[in-house]
């Protein structure tokens, strides 16, 4: 092996150098800012969880996420390798180091040792190997095959020994702590295959459930962070609707609640017992396109709807000023976002022109399919179809339970949805929502020379050189892709203050469902 080992947590400055890290602000409103490292943190207690995005295929299958609600329980659960500060840095979890020879298509991974299963068994690196393997198995339908199916085949992981890793990869990869340290890369114990009664290595352990509604935590006495968490347990709760949620908290039923519409944060921002917990991030509301069903089928439908919209409208009434514009891009807190490309702006002239050229003039009526199931998702599809009129659109709304939204048999089989996605990584959303097969690739669009580019960068050890393959691919996604990303919104979350040692991040709400930090006063 070449000396390029990357121990993520010591080398911090190197993975800033070779653009890993993403940038966020953290904002905390309210009275949270100060409580923190005020006292001792307090043993004991339940933390009631009010969440949204469930239904009735939820799963304690940790690949496979239906909603926040089930990536919540695996978060506490399970680890990765890698994973995200609540700056959006890259950090080694249950990885210690990488190593790679010099071509970058062979890495080693050495694990931390000393860790072991909720079942008191210790973690190896065949739990390692399993767990890429079981990722690589089509069969499995896991979210993360897209991501690591172009890279390796399952024969291509082995285990040199209880702590190192071997992957032997088809081809030159400068990015695998990244990819690794994705939202849907947990890592389960060799051999796995009933999810009902989950195992993992995280802070919590599992207790019962009700599909759709309710899953229950109890502390892991084993974990590694000696005498966290402070928490007896957690109790997640399905409360689909934003208002119900509120509600909720305000009654005293949950302790915290996750995905604040930002019409609610003043409520929470008057009441003394409440905190609001902020952060900028990349998370987006947003729609797409299906490229495969007319009208979207035409590029240049695609361009007057982007046209269409008036963002600065939208992340002021919508997000009610808790965000920022989009441009028709996912990652705008990666280094490598294409910041350089013109912002698009609203101009419903060139829309109705550019419908015009398609062939649709006045008379384009469009299905919109929607929902409540994420911040500012049906007041954005309201208003965007309010703005459309002036470029001569109409728009049917088609709106939905939260609860039955991603599950439904109208997702990705309208020709317009919404949707919403969290904080990644430029490599990370190229894996989930613009690779070719990819469930999450929502609009189905495919585009060979975008491919081309994003092979060269996932190749490129030079960060420079990648940083100019990344704003070719992102160019192409601009001019033709399907999604139509308005804005960035504000992760928004409200809590009790009794909670103490929440910490926003940049990734996803609730410090990124982090808990074995918390604690509750009594």
């Amino acid at each position: 092996m070449e000396d390029n080992r990357l121990n993520l947590q010591m080398q911090r400055r190197s993975f800033l150098k070779a653009g890993v890290a993403l940038g966020s602000g953290l904002l905390i409103a309210g009275t949270l800012g100060t409580p923190a490292a005020a006292s001792e943190p307090v043993r004991g207690g339940v933390l009631r969880v009010g969440l949204g995005s469930a239904g009735a295929k939820s799963s304690l299958n940790p690949f496979i996420s239906t909603g926040d609600m089930d990536f919540a329980v695996a978060q506490s659960i399970y680890d990765r390798l890698t994973d995200f500060d609540p700056s959006g840095t890259i950090y080694n979890r249950l990885a210690e180091a990488f190593d790679h020879n010099a071509e970058g298509n062979v890495w080693k991974i050495r694990i931390r040792s000393g860790v072991v299963w909720h079942d008191a068994t210790p973690f190896t690196a065949k739990d390692v190997v399993y767990s890429l393997q079981y990722i690589l198995t089509p069969e499995n339908k896991a979210d993360a095959y897209t991501n690591l199916s172009p890279l390796m085949k399952a024969s291509d992981v082995r285990a040199l020994d209880d702590t190192t890793v071997e992957i032997s990869l088809a081809r030159p990869y400068s990015l695998l702590p990244q990819v690794l340290g994705s939202k849907v890369m947990f890592l389960v114990k060799d051999g796995t295959k009933d999810f009902s009664n989950p195992i993992g290595t995280g802070p919590f352990r599992f207790s019962e459930w009700s599909q759709g509604q309710r899953v229950t935590l109890k502390r892991n006495e084993s974990y590694r962070d000696a005498g966290k968490p402070y928490l007896d347990g957690i109790e997640f709760i399905a409360i689909n609707d934003p208002t119900a949620r509120m509600n909720a908290l305000v009654a005293d039923q949950v302790d915290v609640v996750a995905q604040l519409d930002g019409n609610l944060a003043r409520i929470v921002e008057a009441n003394p017992a409440l905190a609001l917990m902020r952060s900028q991030s990349a998370a987006t509301t947003d729609h797409f396109m299906m490229v495969d069903q007319d009208p979207f089928k035409d590029v240049r439908v695609r361009q007057a709807f982007r046209l269409m919209i008036d963002r600065e409208q939208l992340v002021s009434n919508a997000l009610a000023g808790y965000g920022r514009i989009g441009n028709d891009l996912h990652c705008i807190t990666d280094p490598d976002y294409a910041s350089a490309l013109p912002q698009r702006t609203h101009d419903p002239d060139k829309a109705r022109a550019l419908l015009k050229q398609a062939g649709y003039d006045n008379d384009l009526r469009v299905e919109l399919y929607t929902s409540d199931a994420a911040p500012g998702m049906l007041a954005s599809s309201t208003l965007i179809a309010q703005q459309a009129k002036k470029a001569g659109v109409t728009f049917d709304l088609s709106v939905v339970p939260p609860e039955s939204y991603y599950s439904g048999p109208k997702f990705k089989k309208t020709p317009m949805c919404s949707s919403d996605w969290g904080q990644h990584t430029i490599e990370s959303v190229f894996g989930q929502a613009y690779a070719r097969g990819a469930y999450w690739n929502e609009p189905d669009w495919t585009n060979d020379a975008f491919d081309e580019w994003v092979a060269k960068a996932r190749t490129t050890f030079d960060p420079a050189q990648r940083k100019d393959y990344f704003f070719e691919a992102q160019k192409i996604i601009w001019e033709d892709g399907g999604y139509l990303i308005w804005g960035f919104r504000d992760i928004l979350d409200a809590i009790s203050t009794r909670v103490k040692g929440m910490v926003p991040s940049s990734q996803r709400n609730l410090g990124y469902y982090r808990f074995e930090g918390v604690s509750l006063e009594v």
